[in-house]
């Protein structure tokens, strides 16, 4: 009934024959009801290594030749979160690549090398994460076998597990191994992103250094160039002028770190160098052609944190990165 037909017949009701007023309740009102609250956007849960919307572990680290007659070879490099490259005997360097195995596949990477004791302070970040490789020293496999018993890492090694393995190309200097990423996760599957020291933003900086281009020199022997490439966000990466094929990181950390000989030799008698990476040093960071400046920091070999001049941490832009853990003695150029 309508508000002007109520007040009809409130009036009639009023003055009915009986000749008394009667007290007419007012007509309920109806307002309208208040439009509902918008659900909350559903929270998404970022992966602790890219920034990324969160793809789950288990997470898995292998060890990857990069002397010069290995690089034809190379395969999966560029399904790694985390690229590390790290000095070795005679100013060569290899790769420790980390990777998420629902993010990465289960194809096999390599060619697989040889450990070094560094790599036990780098994995001691992260959660318990089994290692391929292929052979190390005596004086070496002792340390993985106390850093396995100290439940650092978990060894995966061919000499302990082989089936996950498979024989390459005979070269010149090595024969290649290749490891399936699937099978090496099997070693823990539940194992899970951690925090690594990472923080993250999207944007382009406003406190860099506009860097196009970069040399990253390990050595006399091993120089790596850096090209941004601003339509996809991404670095290309050349390792003596030959182009990594596949490896596009989003971020580049040159993490400037003391080089010290281990207590270990190589075949040819050379000292093995031992990259120390706890303490501090200096750190540059290139996220979207920019160059950013600070200080990386790490104790007790947990997570490496990286912080500008005025204390804050320096974040990187979501997506892969590339960690260059350059001797103090190196050289980086603009």
């Amino acid at each position: 009934m309508s508000v002007a037909a109520l007040s009809a017949v409130s009036t009639m009701a009023a003055c009915s024959g009986s000749g008394h007023k009667v007290a007419v309740k007012p007509a309920a009102v109806t307002t309208p009801s208040a439009s509902a609250s918008p659900a909350p956007a559903p929270v998404v849960a970022r992966d602790a290594l890219t920034g990324l919307a969160a793809r789950g572990g288990p997470v898995v680290a292998v060890k990857i030749d990069n002397a010069p007659l290995a690089r034809p070879y190379q395969k999966g490099l560029g399904r790694s979160s985390v690229l590390y490259q790290e000095l070795v005997e005679g100013g060569l360097t290899r790769f420790l690549a980390i990777y998420e195995i629902k993010a990465s596949g289960t194809a096999d990477v390599g060619p697989v090398r040889s450990a070094r004791e560094s790599d036990v302070g780098v994995l001691r970040a992260y959660d318990q994460p089994p290692l391929g490789f292929s052979g190390a020293n005596s004086g070496v496999l002792a340390i993985f076998r106390s850093a396995q018993r100290s439940g650092w890492l978990k060894d995966g090694s061919y000499d302990d597990f082989s089936s996950a393995y498979r024989l390459g190309a005979q070269r010149r200097d090595a024969r290649n191994f290749f490891v399936d990423l699937g099978k090496l996760s099997s070693l823990n599957s539940t194992n899970t992103v951690k925090d690594v020291g990472f923080t993250f933003s999207a944007g382009t900086p406003t406190t860099g250094v506009p860097t196009p281009s970069a040399l990253a020199a390990f050595s006399s022997f091993t120089r790596v160039g850096l090209t941004y490439h601003p339509s996809a966000h991404t670095w290309s990466i050349t390792q003596n002028g030959t182009p990594m094929t596949g490896v596009a990181p989003a971020n580049i950390v040159v993490q400037r770190v003391a080089i010290q000989h281990s207590r270990f030799v190589d075949v040819h008698g050379q000292p093995t160098p031992f990259t120390k990476t706890d303490g501090s040093g200096s750190v540059t960071i290139l996220r979207d052609g920019q160059r950013l400046t600070g200080t990386w920091k790490r104790t007790g070999f947990g997570a490496t944190r990286y912080y500008n001049a005025a204390g804050r941490q320096i974040a990187l832009r979501p997506g892969k990165t590339m960690v260059l853990l350059l001797p103090t003695s190196g050289s980086l150029t603009f």
